[in-house]
């Protein structure tokens, strides 16, 4: 079988020749070790690359993007992903470099974030926003009423809003399966929580527009060739969800309804992926919404694979060989135990990627991103 052939087997919940494998981003330092070379595909360091580029021109960005996508090229043929999807680059332009590893986007009239590189943890993470000052409700409403007024603005798409997932297509099409999409999300922020509470018509409007965007994006990466919609978005912790199953009811459920049924109508699935603990919002997220599978199942949370595919047995399955601990401290026989055991619990009767519960990270060793791989290649045969 070919990769796509065998993505396509496990997606009808038939067995193929064996497990397939996927990671939807690897950190340029375990990527540099396996391609031998200096590499740039993912982590904090490549997307400070990212902004540090679009502050530099249009030039110095379109560089470090031909960069980053030949070197991401080289690195699924390397490991040879049966699916592939675009690694997670940049970040925007921002408005000025506060120092050397600060930046601030946006305006301070306006929406403003202040984004920071960690070289010790390669992350590049907001270290405060707007968000977390007063006003932010009014700036949440003013923020949602100008996105209103682009999305009646917008122009159509069509496969040429897309050139990065075209190349990616022409380049992996025939052979492997492909992934992207657009993703559904209350921003993980405690004033997008107050507007649920304080702003319901405005949360909703949000959402709504999202979906919007998404049902014509699904519609024309299912023309282009997309395989899976790669969606999701981030909703709980390892405490539980961020908001009751009676409010993922009220704002999110609908919207996701119209997504998955976009997806429906081109006979591919919606996946959506989320870290954190989900069994309290279930029912709605995973059944009642049309979602078709689930990643980033987040083991260090509780979500134990063999739990999901009993209680939720409709559902694609991608991951949960832990990224946080096994990957990353575990010994090479640790990390293929723990394969073993994912492959044991999801991989009967088709329907289940192995990878990572979320990411390969700059902290995880490439000898254990390897032995996962030679697991799952000599272990994963049905």
């Amino acid at each position: 079988m070919t990769s796509r052939e065998r993505v396509l087997t496990s997606l009808r919940f038939m067995e193929p020749d064996r497990v397939p494998y996927f990671e939807q981003g690897v950190a340029s330092k375990p990527a540099s070790e396996v391609l031998g070379r200096k590499a740039h595909t993912g982590g904090g360091g490549f997307r400070r690359l990212g902004v540090e580029a679009a502050l530099a021109g249009p030039n110095a960005y379109e560089q470090y993007v031909e960069a980053f996508f030949e070197d991401w090229c080289a690195l699924v043929e390397a490991l040879d992903f049966d699916v592939v999807s675009l690694p997670w680059a940049g970040g925007g332009k921002p408005a000025r470099k506060l120092d050397e590893f600060t930046y601030f986007f946006g305006d301070l009239d306006c929406a403003w974030r202040v984004e920071q590189f960690n070289p010790a943890s390669d992350t590049f993470a907001t270290i405060d926003s707007s968000l977390r000052h007063q006003g932010a409700l009014q700036e949440i409403a003013s923020h949602v009423q100008d996105l209103a007024g682009q999305h009646a603005a917008r122009s159509v798409l069509t496969a040429e809003s897309f050139p990065l997932l075209r190349r990616l297509i022409e380049r992996f099409g025939t052979r492997r399966a492909i992934a992207d999409g657009p993703c559904l999300a209350i921003p993980m922020e405690a004033a997008w929580w107050e507007a649920m509470l304080e702003l319901p018509e405005v949360v909703q409007r949000y959402l709504d527009i999202q979906a919007d965007q998404a049902c014509e994006m699904i519609d024309v990466m299912a023309q282009m060739g997309v395989d899976m919609i790669w969606g999701g978005g981030d909703l709980a912790s390892n405490s539980g969800p961020a908001y009751s199953a009676a409010h993922f009811r009220q704002f999110m459920l609908a919207p996701l309804q119209r997504m998955t049924a976009a997806c429906a109508r081109h006979g591919i699935p919606y996946i959506f992926r989320t870290d954190g603990v989900i069994w309290p919002i279930a029912q709605e997220l995973f059944v009642e919404s049309g979602v078709r599978g689930y990643g980033e199942i987040d083991r260090q949370a509780g979500m134990k694979l063999e739990d999901v595919r009993r209680r939720l047995p409709h559902l694609i399955l991608w991951g949960n060989v832990d990224c946080g601990r096994t990957l990353t401290f575990g010994a090479q026989n640790e990390v293929a135990a723990e394969t073993r055991g994912c492959i044991d619990a999801a991989a009967a009767g088709g329907g289940y990627i192995l990878g990572s519960s979320n990411v390969i990270h700059s902290e995880i060793p490439a000898r254990n991103l390897l032995a996962m791989i030679e697991m799952c290649r000599e272990y994963g045969r049905y």
